[in-house]
């Protein structure tokens, strides 16, 4: 018999000391206890659960309030969030009503951006992110980018911060790569407008507010940016950001008393910025929308996930964000090749080699336009020769923890084996020595077969010795999944209080699946 196993790395960042942790969590308590005394709408709503609450009162997303394109798209996002069925949970189809919207290659008015670029995002929550009125919105915002790379509200509008944001978490969202040109500039649009304060204000020479700071700051997780680097003077949108928090917990729009027009409206935003969170907060019955791809590096797997794209190369373009890892695309007189992930480049009968479905297209990646239910393996080797560890269905993932101390089977062949590790970050927070946070992986497991799960740690002693799983020790972990079944793994980080050592510390948790 063939035992396979999939192996899924997770890596482990530990930082000490005076390091910020990834993103920033003070403050979002008391601003779900402000929002909390709110009136409910879509946007609420998704901060609401953005900030973790849960049992979020959803009776206001029975009924869709105006009739604007824009108003189906935000209580789509709302109730795919909360994990229901945009189709179902209200008085009609949401998302049918939403692409009745599509009128002349676009959606909703013409003569408007945000329309087009919410109902992208709404598509997406469903998992319709390349469905036809995603792509052609999409198209219709590329169109109509202006000179300076930013967006504004209406077509030929002046870019503003706000809707260059929302443009950029479009576009991703339709499959578009971070890499993509439309998006670059959009990002240097952005940066090119920030004040010395580290904020953002509507545009250009305007003075810094918390709803330009959080969009710009949800633009930036969507790319997979930490908004720490982008620092003016020292000082970040995320700090300027904090910088309005009331002591109800609400965020001013501006610093109290320069506007007769302040108020605290902006909240839901910086509300979602601060959790680390993007557009859409999450898929409805955790939709993957996309297509799956798996690409193999001469000793381990590189990606394993799904992502949005039309040709098979978009998807390398996407993944790369998503997995972290660098390519290289060369233009020669056959087309756009493929030359290098990583470390790993082209050289003699070396190559990367794509399969569709296990077959090898007659195109290249360049020119395959993916197929409903494609699922795509790129590895490096030679072609027709798959190395011998893809034959036996060996996989591996990476997915980064962080955390701040304050130092205050059966045979297989044939079958299919997908099984995945999700967040790509867990972010622990800070923790005092004598303290422990806990945060939840997702495993899933989407192939056809039953798997046995254990764990093996390493890299820095503080993972070796401190981390838990499902409440006991790494190294007592054993759990079962079925296939095509999903379970949550609870890891848990207790630091003793005699702890006294400090500095970044690396490791890695490897989740391994066993056919049962």
């Amino acid at each position: 018999m063939t035992k396979n196993k999939i192996k899924n790395g997770i890596k482990l960042f530990l930082l000490f000391a005076l390091v910020c942790p990834l993103f920033a969590t003070a403050g979002i308590s008391e601003a779900r206890t402000y929002l909390e005394t709110l009136t409910p709408d879509p946007w609420i709503t998704q901060a609401l659960i953005a900030s973790g609450k849960t049992n979020v009162a959803l009776d206001h997303l029975k009924s869709v309030f105006g009739t604007l394109a824009t108003d189906y798209a935000k209580t789509i996002l709302a109730i795919a969030a909360a994990g229901e069925s945009p189709a179902t949970f209200g008085n009609i189809d949401y998302v049918a009503k939403l692409k009745t919207y599509l009128n002349n290659d676009q959606i909703g008015d013409a003569g408007l951006l945000n329309d087009d670029m919410w109902a992208i995002l709404a598509l997406g929550s469903v998992g319709k992110g390349t469905a036809n009125e995603a792509q052609k919105a999409k198209a219709y915002i590329i169109a109509n980018q202006n000179t300076d790379g930013g967006w504004g509200y209406a077509k030929g509008g002046e870019s503003d911060t706000n809707d260059t944001a929302a443009g950029i978490i479009a576009l991703r969202e339709a499959g578009v790569s971070a890499n993509d040109v439309a998006i670059t500039k959009a990002l240097a649009y952005l940066k090119s407008v920030q004040n010395n304060d580290g904020g953002f204000g509507w545009s250009g020479g305007s003075d810094s507010d918390s709803g330009s700071d959080a969009w710009v700051i949800i633009a930036l997780h969507k790319l997979g940016i930490s908004p720490a680097t982008w620092a003016k003077d020292a000082k970040t949108p995320l700090s300027h950001l904090q910088t309005l928090q009331d002591t109800d917990g609400g965020f001013w729009w501006v610093n109290q008393g320069t506007s007769e027009f302040n108020n605290k409206a902006m909240t839901p935003y910086a509300v979602i910025a601060l959790a680390g969170k993007s557009f859409p907060i999450a898929r409805f019955g955790g939709i993957e929308s996309g297509y799956h791809i798996r690409i193999e590096g001469g000793n381990s797997t590189i990606c394993n996930t799904r992502v949005e794209g039309i040709k098979a190369l978009d998807l390398i373009k996407n993944a790369a964000t998503k997995c972290n890892f660098t390519y290289s695309i060369k233009d020669t007189t056959f087309g756009p090749y493929l030359e290098q992930i990583n470390n790993e480049i082209a050289a003699g009968a070396d190559g990367w080699i794509y399969l569709i479905n296990n077959e090898s297209p007659a195109v290249g990646m360049a020119d395959y336009i993916l197929k409903t239910n494609d699922d795509v393996l790129v590895y490096f080797g030679q072609w027709g020769i798959l190395p011998e560890r893809i034959k036996n269905g060996s996989v591996s993932n990476s997915v980064g923890l962080k955390v701040e101390i304050d130092s205050a089977g059966p045979d297989v062949a044939g079958a299919s084996l997908i099984f995945t590790v999700s967040p790509d970050n867990l972010d622990f927070g800070k923790i005092k020595a004598g303290t422990s946070k806990k945060q939840t992986l997702i495993l899933k497991n989407e192939g056809t077969v039953d798997l046995r799960l254990s764990a093996s740690v390493d890299g820095d002693i503080v993972f070796k010795d401190y981390l838990k799983l499902a409440s006991s020790t790494w190294g007592t972990y054993s759990q079962e999944l079925a296939h095509d079944n999903n379970s949550n793994l609870e890891a848990e980080l207790d630091i003793p209080s005699t702890f006294k050592n400090s500095g970044v510390k690396n490791g890695s948790l490897i989740i391994w699946a066993s056919p049962k």
